[in-house]
């Protein structure tokens, strides 16, 4: 008798839980997880009844047989609940499973058209096996509470395929409890976030129960152990309902229907998403953050967020939404960040989330334009205001006695406006090439270059230059090597760079510009393409190079054209970059990756 007591406090406590969770939540997969553990505990009170009534009114044999016969002797209230518990426990074995499979695929978002109509299905064998389970019970086991008419419409082929409905129907049910497990474990693997005590206390609450009614109660031996197998599951499913309530938050904190949604929709952002506890703890770090901060999942989720981010970051200012901007330390990376709060449906404060975007280069291009615009506003000023002094000077009736200076003055500031928005859609054009393009010989990207500078002819080391030269020789020292630099930016930037050589040292007696390359690899420098175009002139301007040495342009300090910036910008798109050295003329090193290079 004990054995049906602890059946029926097993299936009340059950009851009781059931009413706890429907207190607590009403969230995603609420209904289907309530009619799961009230199912188990009918299941747990008719098993209860059940053996409650076999062992008080002495039904069962010595050899454990049932002895219906008993049942003439009892009241009608003791009958009906005897068969009802019988037929109820049949019915509950396939129903359970089935609320069970559909209350993980619903919290596990895994309720698609596929899913829908397996269950629909499933569930057609599961009532199949309910209405089969009792219709066999009450013709094989109580044939006397049957009206005679029926008794005699009932054949033996009928009951026999009724039977065989049953044994397919439980493999069915079988399959019900594997897809519900399945799920869970694939839902755990997937994604790192979702509690592993958790997903166990929900893959105990049915499986272990259904096991033990549909097959280990049919392999054992004795009556009573028969009775006693299923109540340590049946304990087994209590203790994983109360851990997943009360304990771990099933349904109070994030549902994994709504856990696994956000996690597919954060996972793929290009920024950088972090949730953290209220207690500054993280929960939660996608990929994008993974690769911004370089920090594994597992060695930041669940620990202090100072301790995850940069010592430069300014934890609170950043959740309280003060600080809006940061460095990475030991780089040029700019983020912008934003920050939120975790609420719950009354309002509490339950975390914070930060968001990370790389803004370096949307910071860079407005940069670039602002000199752009600086440089071209500055020397389109100066050119106007000079061609329209010549042209006042024109109209003069005081002209000067050789206008034809005059006019070759004003068609010269004209051209160079000309040339000067000519650069401007070349550096817009070389900031909008891709790095890397078709393979070509260096040799014949720098000849390229060469041909495009006015006044510059291209020579070789064993070749000796006119000492009256009609342009300027430029010797080339270039070994056989490709490369994949686009040849869209690597040619401007060459021929910006020759074209300056050639401006600023044709004024000496002897004028020549070199253009070689060479492999730092050959040196102790960390391997790199250098290209270097010296000139045998006085050097650069002091005031470009300190300039573009800077890499910026403020309002009171401007380059004297774009041609420099063409290089900058060209050689930074490369991944490279450029310096001076004036010592007796001036040499321009381009230093490039490797990796753009390959030796024939």
């Amino acid at each position: 008798m004990w054995i049906g007591l602890i059946h029926l406090t097993l299936g009340i406590t059950l009851f009781l839980l059931t009413g706890e969770t429907a207190r607590r939540s009403d969230g995603v997969g609420s209904r289907s997880f309530l009619a799961t553990t009230a199912g188990l505990g009918l299941w747990a009170v008719t098993g209860g009844i059940y053996y409650l009534i076999v062992e008080f009114y002495g039904m069962r044999s010595p050899d454990g047989i049932i002895r219906f016969a008993v049942l003439e002797s009892v009241s009608p209230v003791v009958e009906v609940g005897f068969y009802v518990s019988m037929i109820l426990d049949s019915a509950l074995q396939t129903l359970v499973p089935w609320a069970y499979a559909l209350f993980v695929l619903v919290y596990t978002t895994r309720t698609d058209r596929s899913e829908q109509r397996l269950l629909f299905v499933l569930a057609l064998f599961a009532l199949l096996y309910a209405a089969g389970t009792a219709y066999v019970t009450l013709i094989s086991l109580a044939p006397s509470v049957l009206p005679a008419g029926l008794r005699a419409a009932v054949s033996d082929a009928f009951v026999t395929f009724l039977q065989f409905a049953v044994t397919v129907s439980l493999f069915v049910t079988g399959a019900l409890v594997l897809l519900a497990l399945g799920q869970l474990w694939r839902t755990l693997y997937q994604y790192e976030f979702v509690s592993k005590r958790l997903t166990l206390s929900v893959a105990v609450i049915v499986p272990p129960v259904w096991l033990a009614e549909g097959f280990l109660v049919g392999v054992t031996e004795t009556p009573v152990l028969r009775a006693a197998v299923p109540v340590p599951f049946l304990g087994l499913s209590v203790v994983g309902v109360w851990l997943a309530v009360t304990q771990l938050g099933l349904f109070d904190e994030l549902p994994a229907a709504s856990a696994v949604a956000r996690r597919d929709i954060v996972a793929g952002m290009a920024d950088a998403a972090i949730a953290v506890t209220d207690e500054q703890r993280v929960v939660d770090w996608n990929g994008a953050a993974v690769s911004l901060f370089d920090q594994k999942y597992e060695t930041v989720v669940g620990d202090s967020l100072t301790t995850a981010m940069p010592d430069t970051f300014d934890i609170e200012a950043l959740l309280t939404g003060e600080q809006r901007t940061c460095q990475l330390p030991q780089s040029d990376r700019l983020l912008e960040a934003s920050a939120g709060q975790i609420t719950d449906g009354d309002g509490r404060v339950l975390g914070h989330t930060l968001t990370f975007r790389d803004i370096t280069a949307r910071r860079r291009n407005a940069r670039r334009a602002e000199v752009l615009n600086r440089v071209l506003r500055h020397n389109l000023r100066n050119k106007v205001d000079v061609t329209t002094a010549h042209l006042q000077q024109l109209n003069d009736e005081d002209c000067s006695e050789n206008p034809s200076e005059t006019v070759a003055a004003v068609r010269e500031h004209l051209s160079d406006l000309r040339n000067l928005g000519t650069t401007a859609r070349e550096i817009e054009s070389v900031l909008q090439a891709d790095q890397c393009g078709k393979e070509h010989p260096v040799e014949e990207l720098t000849h390229r270059a060469i041909e495009a500078v006015p006044q510059a002819h291209c020579v070789t080391e064993q070749q000796t230059c006119d000492p009256e030269p009609a342009s300027i020789p430029v010797v080339t020292d270039i070994p056989s090597v490709m490369t994949s630099a686009n040849q869209e930016i690597l040619i401007p930037v060459i021929r910006e760079l020759v074209s300056n050589a050639v401006e600023h040292g044709g004024s000496t007696p002897d004028p020549c510009v070199t253009v070689r390359a060479v492999e730092t690899a050959q040196t102790n420098q960390p391997e790199e393409w250098r290209i270097e175009v010296t000139d045998t002139g006085p050097g650069i301007n002091e005031h470009e190079m300190r300039v573009f040495e800077q890499a910026k342009e403020t309002k009171l300090h401007h380059g004297s054209g774009l041609g420099l910036w063409l290089v900058w910008w060209g050689v930074d798109r490369l991944g490279g970059e450029v310096w001076f050295d004036v010592d007796g003329g001036t040499t321009v090193t381009l230093a490039l990756p490797v990796s753009l290079f390959e030796c024939d």
